[in-house]
C-alpha cells in the first residue's frame, strides 16, 4: 500500500483566498517555560487544503459534524486536464469522455497542474475552471465529493455558481489539493476527513490518496 499526501502545509506565509486573513500560529506554551509545547492556531475554516460542506452556502444541516464519516472516504478517480492552457474552460464535452470512470467513483479529482503555482500570485487567477454545464453534469452523479488542485471551483471574485450547483446536490468540494499528478493512471481510495466542528461549513483536512 502506498499513501500519497495531497495536502499543502499550513503556515503563516501560505496563500489564502483574497480577502481572507492568513492563519496565525503562536506559541501558547513552550518547552523552556512550561515543560511542554502547545500552539494557538487562528484561521478560517476554508484555509489551505480544505473541504466545503453544503452548510457553506445552504442551511442544509449537512455540516462537518453531521455528515457521516463515510462521506469523506471512498473510491477516487483523476481526470487529467493539465494539457489545458490558462483561462481554459473545462466543458461537459471533456467530462463525457470519462463518464464510465466518473460513474464508478465516489470522488472526482480534477488535476490541472495549477498546484505548481502555490505561493505565487499566479495561483489566484487564470486557472482552468468548470463551466456551468459541466458542473451540472457532474452534479448528476452519485458522488461524495469533487476535488481540485486550484483555489476554487469558481473563478476568484466571481459568483459561486459552480459551488451552488454542487453543494445543493449534497456533494462536498475539496480545494487546494497538492501532488494530484502522482495518482494519474492509478486506482486509489481518497480520504478527506475534516475536523468535527459543530455546524461546520468546512474544515482544513489532511487529504490522502491510497493505492492498495
Amino acid at each position: 500500500m502506498t499513501v500519497y499526501d495531497l495536502t499543502h502545509v499550513i503556515e503563516e506565509s501560505m496563500p489564502v483566498y483574497p480577502g481572507t486573513d492568513v492563519p496565525r500560529l503562536s506559541t501558547a506554551c513552550s518547552l523552556e517555560k512550561d515543560g511542554f509545547k502547545e500552539t494557538l492556531i487562528t484561521m478560517f475554516t476554508h484555509t489551505g487544503t480544505h473541504i466545503d460542506c453544503p452548510e457553506h452556502l445552504f442551511q442544509s444541516g449537512e455540516s462537518t459534524d453531521k455528515k457521516d464519516i463515510s462521506s469523506f472516504f471512498g473510491k477516487g478517480c483523476i481526470l487529467d486536464f493539465s494539457f489545458l492552457k490558462e483561462n481554459a474552460i473545462i466543458t461537459k464535452k471533456y467530462l463525457l469522455e470519462s463518464e464510465k470512470i466518473i460513474n464508478a467513483s465516489d470522488f472526482v479529482i480534477l488535476h490541472t497542474g495549477w498546484a505548481r503555482f502555490w505561493n505565487f500570485p499566479k495561483y489566484f487567477g487564470n486557472f482552468p475552471v468548470l463551466d456551468k454545464q459541466a458542473a451540472q453534469y457532474l452534479s448528476q452523479f452519485n458522488l461524495k465529493g469533487i476535488g481540485l488542485d486550484t483555489i476554487s471551483l469558481d473563478p476568484v471574485n466571481h459568483e459561486l455558481i459552480n459551488h451552488k450547483i454542487i453543494l445543493s446536490k449534497h456533494i462536498c468540494i475539496i480545494e487546494n489539493l497538492n501532488n494530484t499528478e502522482k495518482l494519474i493512471g492509478k486506482e486509489f481510495l481518497f480520504a478527506c476527513l475534516p475536523l468535527k466542528i459543530k455546524n461546520g461549513d468546512g474544515s482544513p483536512i489532511r487529504a490522502a490518496g491510497i493505492v492498495l
